[in-house]
């Protein structure tokens, strides 16, 4: 009866793999797309999970802890530049002669990210040493920019009511003369596949520890994530924007005594360059304001990751905690214009400098495992409670202040 009950457990989880085969990824500043910590034991090496999930941003961090927009993760905007970028495509001026004074006239943009999904994830344990897991989630996301004209602007020049409201007439037409849609972002779908298999080994009782498991896994990220919409500024990507890649990871947790764990994650993971239509600035202009809509070749900069935790289980009656910290570096990207008539020339080098970024989380996780209490020990759930929060210790540098709050239930066996 038991092993059917597990066998039956096996299908389902199976069944659900072929339909959401999707995943969770390192390399996206957006959002703190994490894979789950799982604790194993030489008799439970397979586990399943499903957790439901909602995140919330209004700012972005820059270097030195300056907070900002979130779209200014890549600049400032200027009128100025675009309406310059709109010269250039042969178009007459759009600012009215009472505005030729300005050097530059600067809004500031204020950003939200609001979204509500289902995560899964599983590791299936073949033999004693090989696995095969992936994560996965889907989602429906709202963002948003909004605009408001720098205040030392406004006082600079002493600008009206009427000239603030001109000015913002101009900007909306000028963008919708570019063929931008209006700034707001509404999408559900899936992420990006993450695909892996794991090499590892538990040893009982080995150098003064209770447990040590050790692993290292190789894995691809499949571009089947949700891209960004080139046309909306608020569009985000569910993943890593439509880039296939590899990566390379180790694992290992320590059982320093009864219930007391220690562990750490580090990856590095690499997706590859390729060629797509995309907004491309020719004035030095906000890049997701790009004026000319062009083949723009990118090749991604490597990511790293490392994340330490510290768990402690059956604080009372199957109660416990585990509190994990994860930084992520994502080095420059590469921009190359791949118009076959690159004119007006691109400017590039916002795109170039602002591609590298870091983020940093800590995680709080609280659980309650129902196997110390109840019989079979085998399917018996843990219920998770969990609060990944961003922080800024050593590298946070333009992303997303994300925060994520998810709940679920994980099984192994």
């Amino acid at each position: 009866m038991v092993r059917l009950r597990k066998n039956l457990l096996l299908f389902t989880v199976i069944c659900c793999w072929g339909i959401s085969l999707r995943a969770m990824v390192f390399d996206n500043r957006y959002f703190p797309l994490f894979p789950h910590t799982f604790s194993r034991t030489p008799a439970k090496r397979t586990y399943a999970s499903a957790d439901a999930f909602f995140m919330l941003a209004h700012n972005a961090t820059d270097e030195e802890d300056i907070t900002f927009g979130i779209p200014e993760i890549w600049g400032r905007y200027d009128l100025i530049k675009l309406a310059n970028a709109f010269v250039l495509l042969g178009n007459a001026n759009p600012l009215a002669p009472d505005f030729d004074q300005f050097s530059s006239i600067i809004y500031n943009m204020s950003g939200a990210i609001d979204s509500q999904g289902i995560e899964w994830a599983y590791e299936h344990r073949f033999t004693k040493h090989f696995s095969i897991g992936f994560n996965a989630f889907f989602m429906h996301l709202f963002s948003r920019i909004n605009f408001r004209l720098d205040d030392q602007l406004i006082r600079q020049y002493g600008l009206s009511e009427d000239q603030i409201l001109q000015l913002d007439q101009i900007r909306r037409q000028l963008q919708n003369s570019l063929g931008f849609e209006p700034t707001k972002s509404s999408t559900v779908g899936f992420s990006d596949i993450d695909l892996y298999f794991r090499f590892g080994k538990i040893w009982e009782y080995f150098l003064k520890f209770k447990r040590i498991d050790l692993g290292i896994r190789g894995g691809m990220m499949i571009n089947t994530g949700k891209k960004r919409d080139v046309n909306n500024p608020a569009s985000l990507p569910y993943g890593g924007n439509g880039f296939f890649g590899l990566y390379l990871a180790g694992d290992a947790e320590f059982e320093l005594k009864e219930d007391w764990k220690a562990g750490l994650y580090v990856r590095m993971s690499k997706r590859f360059a390729r060629t797509f239509p995309n907004r491309i600035p020719i004035a030095n202009e906000q890049p997701l304001f790009g004026a000319v809509l062009g083949d723009l070749r990118v090749d991604p900069g490597l990511t790293f990751a490392i994340s330490p935790y510290a768990r402690v289980e059956d604080i009372r009656d199957g109660l416990g905690g585990q509190l994990q910290y994860t930084a992520v570096v994502h080095y420059d990207d590469l921009y190359v214009d791949k118009r076959e008539n690159p004119i007006p020339s691109a400017t590039l080098q916002a795109l170039n400098d602002r591609s590298d970024f870091g983020s940093e989380y800590f995680t709080v996780n609280l659980f309650y495992d129902f196997s110390r209490v109840r019989k079979p020990h085998w399917c018996a759930p843990i219920v998770q409670l969990q609060w990944d929060m961003p922080v800024s210790v050593l590298a946070a540098k333009r992303v997303s202040k994300t925060q994520r709050f998810s709940l679920g239930l994980l099984l192994s066996f």
